[in-house]
């Protein structure tokens, strides 16, 4: 017996494999009902959408949507109850993929009526109009096709697609056909509704008689019903474009489509005529509907499964559990393993430079993606995001599709063996960066020049905890010339990592710290990377490219000179520039670790201002160095401090004017660091209580605290133990020093005053890891 007379798979499309001329699907009654919920059915129509968009690029893209599993059913044993007679002739029992089939079933019917209606309003009184009619006609045929079987005679002659066991019973004849299944009704209806005389009307979903039915779940018709309606809403609102949600689809526009010829050619066989052309670049009234005529037609043609079928329904089941023994599919490095195989040669491989490289890899995913398959998804992306900025300044999405196509561009791009294991070698590179200096500070090279290393390792802590990850791909090219750097040049090497380094850390500070967002700042980085710079740019850096060494760098000061370029370009180059966007910036709000390097920055050196009290000034150098990782770890600097809390206590006594705009309480100059513990004690206290704590928070001695806390209970503010301990219990903190010697009222003007100087003195800390001049 041959394998192929158990089973059989191939690869079909949407319209295949629903428009199968007499097929029928069929639930069996073990299969739970349907119960796709939104997010789901948001992914399904995302990846269609995202295929139709990637189709104006590559002329063979595809939708995979996985594996249907099916029986197909000769003997009608799985059948009941039936009129034998009357059976379509082929049915497929579906033992894995119903969820995936009764949406795709649902999408059909909901673009049939989109189409359809938005048709039927067409003038039709010139070329282009007439042309859109008709493309609507032959879809919204083809489409029927998918959600009823036309049994050419009989009262019932148009057979639901798909039917549900004990509900359902398929037949010609009056009295014997019934559709109570929430799947059976709703396509019964919808069919009726197709074949009806007023097309231009659109469908109502009408509620079925329910007395007539024993033991009917009324939740299921509901919920097929709700998830109808939503996608129907998103396909409207991309039509429309009225996207409201992040993960709302995006459908390609009227001029995208008139452009593109592999679009046409892979949809339409052939161009478009020249006044629909015209018509679509207008964006006019056939724009919307042939933005659904486009997405309909992707759909039946490119969308994919692939059909297992098997001949027995055991059999059936034995594949279903083999093929979701882990319930994710490989990622992109997983299935490209065997492409760097087959490069090297299998007999070569054990002993390859190229199986060296992918041990490192591998480790990493390992170690970091080991907890469960969606984490060993994310770390892969995580590696593979970056090396794409690494390669070439692509930005790559965490769509599986797109990264194993990206790996095979870049690993083909050229033959040569040793090109190829330079590709191998990035990848690497990114792991190693990812478990060397970007995951702790005590790994970040060292070099001669201690302070750079600290400005260097502290710059990294603030760009990992901030998910700064664009600059990982720039980096790891700046530290893989590191670590490979000959003993000549390996000092060089590491002081032009160190350098790089502090320079994103500073521009990642000054660029978030005048637009709190990051406000396009990923595309300064890719610019750089994929070298799509201004022509007066000829001396930005130039990063090697495939197949040459990784060692090979543009020199760091280039590097610099463009990133100080980019502020130039923003206006915030020079200080009094600069301090008149951040000072106004509610940076709390937008990132807190960026907060954090701010304020250490302000505070680096600096003291108490005696002539301002409650400002600071750049004291002497080695006064407090507050730029080191070590700092930046310190539990003494552990959390962000609102002197005027968020949203103020009744009894608080806080100035109302520090609420009128609610963007003040969350500038800088309204903020400190303390301890993790002393900040929930100070949290919502008074000003006047929480200027006795921070007197006695940055109190030299303990006797000096103790004072503070005596003169507190005089006043009677009496402390709770707990945060008496704590007071006592605390380290020196200068940082609130200042703020302790203010004896004004907290205002707003002052909070700006603060803001300014603080954020002055940041700039003076930070802009000479930049190169800026002083």
């Amino acid at each position: 017996m041959e394998t192929r007379e158990i089973f059989d798979a191939a690869p079909l499309s949407v319209s295949q494999f629903l428009s199968e001329p007499s097929q029928g699907l069929y639930i069996p009654p073990y299969q739970r009902a349907y119960s796709w919920e939104l997010p789901k059915i948001r992914r399904l129509l995302s990846d269609v959408a995202h295929g139709l968009d990637q189709l104006a690029e590559f002329e063979d893209s595809i939708c995979f949507l996985g594996t249907v599993i099916a029986l197909r059913d000769i003997n009608y044993t799985t059948v009941e109850p039936k009129y034998r007679s009357q059976v379509p002739s082929k049915v497929m029992t579906i033992i894995d993929g119903q969820q995936r089939m009764t949406t795709l079933l649902l999408l059909t019917t909901v673009l049939h009526e989109e189409i359809r209606v938005r048709a039927e309003k067409l003038a039709r009184d010139d070329e282009p109009s007439v042309w859109c009619y008709n493309q609507a006609l032959d879809v919204t045929g083809r489409l029927a096709n998918c959600f009823e079987e036309d049994m050419r005679y009989g009262e019932h002659r148009y057979y639901p697609r798909m039917i549900r066991s004990y509900y359902d019973v398929w037949s010609r004849n009056k009295g014997e056909a019934r559709y109570r299944s929430p799947v059976g009704y709703y396509l019964e209806s919808y069919g009726a509704y197709a074949r009806g005389e007023e097309p231009a009307k659109p469908y109502k979903h009408d509620a079925i008689d329910l007395e007539k039915i024993d033991g009917i779940d009324l939740e299921a018709y509901k919920h097929l019903d709700r998830m109808r309606e939503q996608m129907r809403s998103m396909l409207r609102r991309a039509v429309n474009g009225a996207v409201k949600r992040e993960d709302d689809i995006l459908l390609p526009i009227g001029v995208d489509i008139a452009q593109s010829r592999n679009l046409q050619f892979a949809l339409f066989n052939s161009e478009f005529p020249e006044s629909v052309v015209e018509r679509l670049g207008e964006d006019a009234k056939e724009a919307p509907l042939t933005r659904l005529i486009v997405f309909a037609n992707y759909l039946l043609h490119r969308v994919t499964v692939a059909v297992v079928t098997a001949k027995r329904e055991d059999y059936g089941f034995d594949m279903f559990e083999a093929l979701n023994t882990t319930g994710q599919p490989l990622t992109a490095i997983e299935t490209f393993k065997p492409r760097a195989i087959q490069a090297e040669g299998l007999d070569e491989w054990q002993e390859s430079e190229s199986k060296l490289h992918f041990d490192v890899i591998e480790a990493y995913l390992d170690r970091e993606g080991s907890i469960s398959a969606d984490k060993r998804q994310a770390v892969t992306s995580s590696v593979l995001l970056p090396f794409a900025m690494f390669q070439d300044g692509t930005k790559l999405t965490k769509r599986l599709n797109d990264q194993r196509r990206y790996l095979r561009s870049v690993f083909d791009k050229d033959p040569d063996v040793e090109a190829r294991r330079k590709v191998l070698a990035g990848l690497a590179q990114v792991a190693r960066f990812y478990e060397g200096p970007w995951a702790s500070a005590t790994k970040v090279p060292a070099c001669e020049d201690a302070s750079l290393r600290q400005r260097a390792g502290i710059s990294l802590a603030a760009l990992r905890e901030g998910g700064h990850d664009i600059v990982v791909g720039l980096l790891t090219r700046y530290y893989a010339a590191h670590r490979l750097a000959s003993p000549e040049t390996v000092e060089l090497a590491t002081r032009q990592f160190l350098i790089a380094a502090q320079s994103c850390g500073a521009f990642y500070a000054l660029w978030r710290g005048a637009f709190g967002g990051t406000a396009g700042i990923d595309g300064v980085y890719r610019s750089l990377m994929n070298h799509v710079l201004d022509d007066d740019d000829d001396d930005a850096p130039q990063f090697a490219r495939f197949g040459r060494a990784l060692t090979e760098v543009p020199p760091v000061e280039a590097l610099q000179s463009y990133l100080r370029e980019r502020l130039l370009e923003q206006g915030i180059h020079d200080k009094e520039q600069w301090v008149a966007r951040a000072y106004l910036t509610p940076v709390y709000q937008h990132s807190k670790p960026l907060t954090r390097l701010l304020l250490l920055a302000a505070s680096q050196n600096s003291t108490p201002d005696n002539a301002e009290p409650g400002l600071v000034v750049r004291g002497k150098s080695g006064l407090l160095e507050t730029l080191d990782p070590e700092r930046w770890s310190d539990g003494a600097f552990a959390t962000i401090e609102h002197v005027a809390p968020q949203t103020p206590t009744g009894n608080g006594g806080w100035n109302k004017e520090l609420y009128e705009d609610p963007e003040l309480i969350e500038r800088i100059g309204n903020l400190t660091l303390l301890p993790a513990v002393e900040n929930a004690s100070a949290s919502n206290r008074s000003w006047h209580l929480k200027r006795l704590m921070f007197r006695a928070l940055s109190a030299a001695t303990v006797e000096e605290a103790e004072k503070m806390l005596a003169d507190a209970e005089a006043q009677g503010l009496r402390l709770g133990s707990g945060a008496q301990e704590i007071v006592r219990q605390a380290q020196y903190l200068p940082l609130v020093a200042a703020v302790a010697q203010r004896e004004d009222e907290w205002t707003a003007e002052f909070v700006a005053d603060r803001s300014k100087r603080l954020c002055g003195l940041a700039w003076d800390a930070l802009t000479p890891w930049l190169g800026f001049e002083q």
